[in-house]
């Protein structure tokens, strides 16, 4: 009997439609974390693959990852937010989000692209921690936690409509990350079909969400409907690609190219 494939997948709603069925998948082993946990567990060899953090891809050592399937946004995603004290331009401190990997990369490019902030002292900060308990200019939330965090009389930058108006351009926050040596058959054709699977019922998944996490389920519909995107396609990879070349120019990540996709093999003639 061949070894199961190890796949992992933020937690989060906005990941919710890209792995419908896998946890009860023929031949899969499932599990959730966070973005750093799940990267983690992907570079030492416990997981095959993983839904997390684009950005790694711009990392040694580097990593394959599937075509299409993505949570991406263009314009407001309302779920990568950055809470600020003071004007942007004045920032001298930025707490990040323990969990994340994609979005502290895109806080540090926003905030030196847009506001010429380049050289903030860097904190980390836990997600569930009330904002005032922070002691930071600007407080990076991702996810569900930036879906319920209440802004206090801060204001808040949605870096996903930030990205999009400065570059014209999507933007990529997590893809299917694979280790080196994985075959890309079964493994594209099941993430494919848990795509499909989980937007036919983006709405009943929604509202089993925030039935959950006693949540809104309208609210959390609107924001699948909306704000979030499920594939990588032209656009949004010319967006990562960018991302990655900025990120790279400003010492954040290692490479500033964008690897190739993992291919399934061409069917025998």
């Amino acid at each position: 009997m061949p070894a199961p494939l190890r796949l992992g997948s933020v937690p989060y709603l906005n990941a919710r439609p890209l792995v419908e069925g896998l946890d009860a998948a023929p031949g899969v082993r499932f599990e959730r974390g966070v973005p750093t946990g799940l990267i983690a567990r992907l570079r030492d060899g416990a997981l095959d693959a993983a839904l997390a953090s684009a950005v790694e891809l711009f990392r040694d050592p580097a990593l394959a990852w599937v075509p299409g399937p993505a949570v991406t946004s263009d314009g407001p995603v309302r779920s990568v937010l950055l809470y600020l004290r003071r004007p942007p331009r004045e920032v001298a401190t930025l707490a990040l989000d323990t969990s994340s990997r994609s979005a502290a990369v895109l806080a540090r490019v926003c905030l030196a692209e847009r506001f010429g902030v380049r050289a903030p002292r860097v904190l980390a900060a836990d997600p569930s921690a009330p904002l005032d308990d922070v002691d930071a200019d600007a407080v990076l939330r991702i996810g569900d936690p930036a879906l319920t965090t209440a802004p206090d009389d801060r204001e808040v930058l949605d870096l996903g409509a930030l990205w999009t108006e400065r570059t014209g351009l999507p933007c990529v926050y997590a893809v299917w990350l694979v280790r080196p040596g994985v075959p890309a058959e079964p493994l594209c054709a099941l993430v494919n079909a848990a795509r499909e699977a989980g937007l036919r019922r983006r709405d009943a998944l929604a509202h089993a969400f925030a039935a959950e996490h006693g949540l809104q389920g309208d609210a959390c519909a609107a924001y699948l409907a909306g704000c979030i995107g499920y594939d990588a396609g032209s656009r949004e990879l010319a967006g990562l690609a960018l991302l990655g070349r900025k990120a790279h120019a400003l010492g954040l990540v290692d490479r500033p190219d964008l690897p190739p996709p993992l291919h399934a093999p061409a069917a025998a003639i």
